[in-house]
């Protein structure tokens, strides 16, 4: 500012006389502030962090880019005392997933208007997550009945021409070994089960929850059980994603509701959750600090993988730039844009990464809930993992080229480059022609038109000018200075609040 004020003074004195110019000095500083102040006010209202809720919060973070009301949502339209929510839950081998289930119900304000799909392998010795005490006596004992896949999705065996049919855009991808899954409906309340038996969406509104039961050796990981749970979704109007080792807050649903309302922009809500652990299941709860997810690393495989940074609670939304799939909840308009892709076999470092920047490519923005409204058990380290269907399975070799195929496919569609390069990671010809598999349905699961993909690794900061340097593991990191402005930006807001 100082540079600005004798530039001014130093300009016009060639001009005028002497006695001027200690005014022309004294206005040419008032002209500068007074510009600085408006350009600042112009670049604050025209950003979608600048909120209008009725606070004067802002943060260069979103760097101009466009973003749609959330007040066009059909969430807007219903009452929060009358709102639904559909849950989906997947689970390998858990033993936590019943309590998961369970607290979900009992926790709730509202459960009658809580309702839940689920995704498990397990063994027919391990509890399932269906034996909650809550569940059955919420929905009164033998309201339980099986149902088929085919009962559910019936346009996906009509139109099935083969075990590895290719189904047109349509239709949900069920393989051949779905049909050996056991699925059973748990009646709503005060509903009889209906006869003759409904199919589809009609079936599934009877359905307080649903379960999918299947054979461990036959997992494909959790992105392809977010794509199973989604089929359970019958027009609830919100959705959480979950993942099954959680403990849900008292009145976990009123609060997530009240919470997705303050995002100004279509939005969802997700972060890694305080945690906790069953020996300690209020481990976290009384944290003063929440995850924001604003960072991530390149390792070997190329897929950036999420990371995230403490900051102090807050009672709204923070804008923040990627989305964590272990806790996800918004209007569950976001699931009908950004539907769950089925060919992602086995994948699960991309996951996080490849659904962010198709929500955002979407018009989607994420925010940081501000505060915990479920805990995640973190230390599992002698848990079941899905990764022994790929390596202990007799199909092991055939299972690992599913692997990499999904990981190929992850890069294709985020059109990651080499760093430093123009030069994609997984060419157009390679993934259209070498290998269809990797480009298979790319209009419907691939990136959306409403915001360009490069102005997404902009934002998040994975883009070469960012990637500068490496952590202990030799990844580069990016998303730094994100972190650095959340952690700022929610320092100021809770120093703001204790002087009101």
């Amino acid at each position: 500012m100082e540079r600005g004020g004798k530039f001014a003074a130093i300009f016009v004195g060639h001009f005028v006389s002497r006695r001027h110019k200690v005014f022309l000095f004294l206005f040419s500083l008032l002209f500068f502030f007074t510009s600085v102040m408006l350009l600042s006010s112009c670049f604050l209202l025209s950003t979608p962090s600048f909120f209008s809720t009725g606070t004067s919060e802002g943060s260069s973070i979103s760097r101009g880019i466009v973003s749609f009301s959330s007040g066009e949502l059909p969430s807007s339209n219903v009452a929060a005392d009358t709102a639904t929510i559909f849950v989906s839950l997947a689970s390998f081998r858990d033993n936590e997933c019943v309590t998961t289930l369970d607290r979900l119900l009992s926790a709730a304000k509202n459960p009658h208007r809580v309702f839940v799909g689920i995704s498990e392998e397990r063994f027919g010795s391990e509890s399932g997550c269906t034996n909650s005490p809550t569940l059955l006596g919420f929905v009164g004992s033998q309201r339980d009945f099986n149902i088929r896949w085919r009962d559910v999705v019936p346009r996906a065996f009509d139109e099935a021409t083969s075990d590895e049919f290719r189904p047109p855009p349509t239709t949900p991808l069920l393989h051949a070994r779905r049909e050996n899954d056991v699925l059973t409906c748990f009646l709503k309340p005060k509903i009889s089960r209906p006869s003759p038996l409904p199919q589809g969406k009609e079936l599934l509104r009877n359905c307080q929850v649903v379960t999918r039961f299947g054979d461990p050796d036959d997992a494909r990981g959790p992105t392809y059980a977010r794509y199973i749970t989604s089929l359970f979704y019958v027009d609830q109007d919100y959705y959480m994603v979950i993942d099954s080792h959680i403990r849900a807050l008292l009145e976990w649903d009123e609060k997530m509701i009240k919470h997705a309302r303050l995002m100004p922009t279509r939005g969802v809500l997700s972060h890694y959750p305080n945690g906790y652990t069953p020996q300690n299941p209020d481990k976290e709860v009384n944290y003063t600090h929440v995850m924001a997810m604003c960072k991530a690393v390149i390792p070997p495989t190329n897929i950036p993988k999420l990371g995230a940074r403490w900051i102090l609670k807050r009672q709204r939304p923070l804008l923040q730039s990627l989305v964590a799939a272990g806790y996800i909840f918004g209007d569950a308009q976001f699931v009908k844009d950004v539907p769950f892709d089925p060919y992602l076999p086995y994948l699960f470092e991309g996951e996080e990464m490849l659904y962010t920047a198709r929500l955002w490519t979407n018009g989607w923005d994420s925010y940081c809930p501000g505060d915990s409204f479920v805990f995640h058990n973190y230390e599992r380290a002698s848990a079941p993992r899905f990764w022994s269907a790929i390596y202990k399975s007799n199909q092991s070799e055939s299972r690992k080229r599913q692997e990499k195929i999904g990981v190929l496919r992850a890069l294709y569609l985020m059109e990651r480059k080499e760093l430093n390069t123009t030069v994609p990671l997984v060419s157009r010809d390679v993934a259209q022609i070498v290998c269809p598999a990797i480009s298979i349905e790319e209009g419907r699961f691939g990136m959306g038109t409403v915001r360009p993909l490069d102005a997404f690794w902009e934002f998040a900061e994975l883009t070469d000018a960012f990637l500068k340097e490496k952590d202990d593991e030799g990844r580069w990191m990016g998303g730094e200075g994100l972190c650095h402005q959340l952690e700022a930006l929610s320092a100021s807001i809770k120093h703001m609040a204790s002087e009101d």
